[in-house]
């Protein structure tokens, strides 16, 4: 009764094996198909691994520069929880995948095994939670902005408190590590054949666990996927209806976060993770349901490794074209590098002026302590003088006598 998954690839969420791949992949278009697709396989994925951290680590300073401004808000803590997930990705899941499709084998060890997968399905379980929040923060800030006149303060932007906030973030992290506890606990290292003596990944239920795992199969894409990406898209839809009917929304100056183009440019973002997300699911459950039939073809295992990390390096491109609050972000940001540059060169270029100056002070200084008199001589001298005046008047008014 027991089920076994092999992923010699380490394929994220599709559990797919690197062998049932090869081998459909050669049968489908011989062995020149193959060697073509392992060879642009780890290209695409190194290109995607670094445009995503170049991406997520520029959007993670300027939204570090901003706290440090004192401007962060919960709706910019929400895309910092987004550019968290999607580094943890790039930085301990993607760089793994890479060398598995070069290699054609595991290289890593038994606990690399067992964490990068676990790894990968809680960060994405965690980025949908979180695109969730966002799509219901965004549906309550649409509907208290339509209903009083005042803005909302910078404490509740998008309808969030801090309070709130950190217990959403805390409790999305929390369910999306424990969802995917069980590829942390049956992912096993096993060799292959005897003329190959490769290593693969593979994701085995014991016997034991087999009932749990039918369970598990059909609870866990309900859970981590399909409901948090329903309730998105009516969080949206009721948002686009009320701004459609407000009166002040239609008012609301184009930049100003109450304006649609805000909730489009959500809507869109949340759209492409789901899309991106959506072959890598149709493979899982193919792969689980399909009772000992084919596996899944080629081309959709190729598709939903590429597009599953396609999200994170396109997300920080968006953000900073679209927002403008990003981008104001990035011109403080760059002109905080220019000052403080300034800064460093300025010392050296006033060192001189500086010098010359205290030179300078040093003369007057000394010009003055040699025409400085102690007042004891000086008063001695003015009474020497005034002495001998008085004797050369006294001589010159005295009249010779007359004869």
């Amino acid at each position: 009764r027991g089920k076994r998954y092999r992923r010699a690839s380490h394929f994220p969420p599709i559990s797919s094996s690197f062998a049932h791949l090869s081998q459909a992949v050669f049968s489908a278009g011989g062995p020149q198909v193959w060697r073509a697709g392992s060879a642009v396989l780890p290209l695409l994925l190194a290109g995607l691994c670094l445009a995503s951290l170049a991406g997520n680590l520029l959007l993670l300073t300027v939204l570090i520069h901003e706290l440090r401004r004192g401007k962060i808000s919960p709706a910019n803590a929400l895309v910092l929880n987004l550019c968290s997930a999607d580094l943890i990705l790039v930085v301990c899941c993607l760089p793994t995948r890479i060398a598995t499709y070069s290699r054609r084998s595991w290289v890593f060890g038994s606990f690399v095994c067992k964490a990068t997968d676990w790894l990968l399905h809680g960060c994405l379980v965690a980025k949908s939670l979180t695109w969730a929040a966002v799509g219901q923060a965004r549906y309550k800030h649409v509907v208290s902005s339509s209903s009083s006149s005042s803005s909302s303060s910078s404490s509740k932007c998008l309808g969030l408190s801090w309070r709130r906030l950190a217990g959403l973030l805390a409790s999305a992290w929390l369910a999306a590590l424990i969802l995917p506890l069980p590829h942390l606990l049956f992912t096993y290292l096993e060799a292959g054949g005897a003329p190959s003596g490769l290593l693969y990944c593979v994701f085995r239920s014991p016997p034991y666990a087999a009932n749990f795992m039918d369970v598990f199969s059909k609870v866990y894409p309900l859970i981590a996927y399909l409901a948090p990406a329903g309730f998105t898209f009516s969080c949206y839809w009721r948002a686009l209806r009320a701004q459609r009917g407000g009166r002040r929304n239609r008012l609301a100056k184009p930049g100003s976060p109450q304006s649609k183009k805000v909730t489009w440019v959500l809507l869109g973002l949340t759209l492409l993770f789901q899309a991106t997300w959506l072959p890598a699911w149709v493979a899982w459950l193919w792969e689980r349901h399909s009772g000992g039939g084919p596996q899944p073809p080629p081309a959709l295992a190729f598709a939903a490794e590429v597009l599953i990390f396609l999200d994170g390096a396109l997300n920080p491109g968006v953000f900073l074209a679209t927002s403008g609050e990003f981008r104001e972000g990035l011109r403080s940001l760059r002109r905080g590098l220019s000052c403080r540059g300034d800064e460093a060169q300025r010392p050296r270029s006033e060192e001189t002026p500086q010098s010359l100056q205290d030179l300078k002070e040093e003369e007057d200084g000394a010009a003055a302590a040699q025409e400085k008199v102690l007042p004891d001589v000086e008063h001695f001298w003015k009474d020497r003088r005034n002495t001998v005046a008085g004797k050369r008047a006294t001589r010159l008014c005295v009249k010779p006598p007359v004869l």
